[in-house]
């Protein structure tokens, strides 16, 4: 039966260089509250034992959240049983929780150990809320670090991998897509530095029974099968664990001193909405080819797409260079390359645009009053608009042969656009005037049953145009619907 915990007065060395982190955080106060992920695990179950004696030495309170991920049965709920039993002996309050992760890789087309991930981060921020922790300690140390930007090389990594993970990474990186925007609990690995053999050592010098999970030695996962490279790679380097983490700390440094850079000029650059982000095309082009590839990465970032491969980043890279075509990037962003810059969108997302766009092909117009096109209202009538725009246009009815309505362009369509000679077709017209390719084929038309009379927003027929001696001049215009767009 475990025993519960005894506090020593005299730290040992790895006590004080986790009392040491937890200062320089501000955590060690008993008026904090700490949250610890622990599997059960050797790495994690050191963790809390060298807490806890921080904890009774007056650090901060500490709350124990360990997630099943469905995955070991048996195995796994004995090992969550001995995690709630250390913790009463312990004297430390538990949140225990289970996941069916097998089933969310299935519906999220994501493999295993993605869905793990996933499942078990946003179960440590919805946790983490509810209890209103400061921060969330995970176990994570020297030789996972070394692991992790290992991996990354052979993957191709810049920076942003190479980096590997960070001891200290803000609520907005890890926990806001799960839970609170305006949370302030950071995600904390106290162990970054310490080689795994330390805790392995400490956990039989204090007696403790860590769990052993054998899908940590299977070869079926890649870090299973780095980690058994570093034996042989150290056989050149003997700290090798020590160098890749020094590796690390460097491109963290450098990732950081570029993102600065990036901060300068995104407030000019990004365009910013809840569906898109557009990047002005002068500004782009001007930066530096590795800030170029930042500026995406945070756009798709900011839009839920976190990874972009470096793949995907050379070839949105490329497609910037050819307006009027577009680039999937994954199945939950396209960037679509306009004139006036890079768009990144969700298709997943009902788009709202600058202009308005057709839902149907053809919409007939009530004349005179109002009809609502989903995020605008077209108006007819005879009263001129406050403040005309280019989305008004004043017509002679005398002129036209027919009701109006607005329909989408059709193959073949023509129009005698004023201030031209002649007819031109509608297709090179918005070519001429840079109309992104992906907004052409909803662009509202105004029309009578004979002739096209006006390309809304942009350039109206001469012969339909209400001279200023006309008496009987109708207004057609575009305005925003405010109650659609607040929906």
């Amino acid at each position: 039966m475990l025993r519960p915990y005894v506090f020593r007065a005299m730290l040992d060395p790895l006590q004080a260089r986790v009392r040491a982190f937890l200062l320089a955080q501000a955590l060690l106060r008993p008026d904090a509250l700490l949250m610890v992920a622990v599997s059960g695990g050797p790495d994690s179950l050191a963790l809390l034992h060298l807490l806890c004696g921080l904890r009774d030495a007056g650090g901060p309170a500490l709350h124990v959240a360990h997630l099943d991920h469905g995955m070991r049965g048996a195995q796994a709920r004995a090992e969550a049983a001995a995690v709630v039993a250390t913790c009463a002996a312990w004297g430390v309050p538990a949140t225990i929780a289970q996941r069916d992760v097998p089933t969310l890789a299935r519906t999220g087309g994501e493999g295993l150990q993605a869905a793990a991930r996933r499942a078990r981060y946003a179960f440590l921020a919805t946790t983490a809320l509810a209890l209103g922790a400061h921060a969330v300690a995970v176990a994570h140390q020297a030789d996972d670090q070394a692991e992790t930007v290992l991996l990354h090389l052979l993957r191709g990594a810049g920076l942003a991998g190479l980096r590997g993970m960070r001891a200290v990474v803000p609520w907005a990186e890890w926990g806001a897509p799960f839970g609170h925007l305006g949370a302030n609990c950071a995600l904390m690995r106290p162990l970054l530095t310490t080689p795994r053999a330390e805790l392995v050592a400490y956990c039989a010098q204090h007696g403790l029974a860590p769990a052993d999970d054998p899908s940590n030695r299977s070869p079926h996962y890649a870090r299973t099968r780095v980690r058994g490279l570093l034996p042989a790679l150290a056989g050149e380097n003997p700290q090798l664990v020590a160098a890749l983490g020094r590796t690390a700390q460097v491109c963290a440094d450098d990732y950081d001193f570029m993102q600065g850079q990036l901060d300068a000029v995104w407030p000019g650059l990004a365009v910013e909405t809840p569906d898109a982000i557009m990047l002005r095309r002068e500004g782009w082009q001007a930066l530096h080819p590795a800030l170029q590839r930042y500026a995406l990465r945070r756009a798709a970032a900011r839009l839920g797409t976190p990874a972009l491969s470096l793949p995907q980043i050379e070839a949105a890279r490329a497609t910037a260079a050819r307006p009027g075509r577009s680039l999937a990037l994954g199945r939950t962003l396209r960037l679509e390359v306009e004139h006036a810059g890079l768009r990144f969108v969700r298709p997943d997302r009902a788009r709202r645009t600058d202009e308005p766009q057709l839902a149907d092909a053809t919409v007939p117009l009530v004349a005179p009053g109002a009809t609502p096109l989903g995020g605008w209202v077209c108006v007819v009538g005879a009263a001129p608009p406050a403040t005309p725009d280019r989305w008004w246009v004043a017509l002679d009815a005398t002129a036209l042969d027919g009701p109006l309505a607005l329909r989408r362009r059709r193959p073949g369509d023509r129009f005698r656009p004023a201030g031209g000679v002649g007819s031109r077709k509608l297709q090179d017209f918005f070519v001429d005037r840079k109309v992104p390719r992906a907004l052409r084929d909803a662009w509202p038309i105004l029309v009578t049953p004979g002739a096209i009379v006006w390309v809304a927003g942009l350039r109206a027929d001469a012969r339909f145009l209400a001279a200023p001696a006309t008496r009987s001049t109708i207004w057609v215009g575009f305005i925003r619907d405010e109650v659609a767009l607040s929906e």
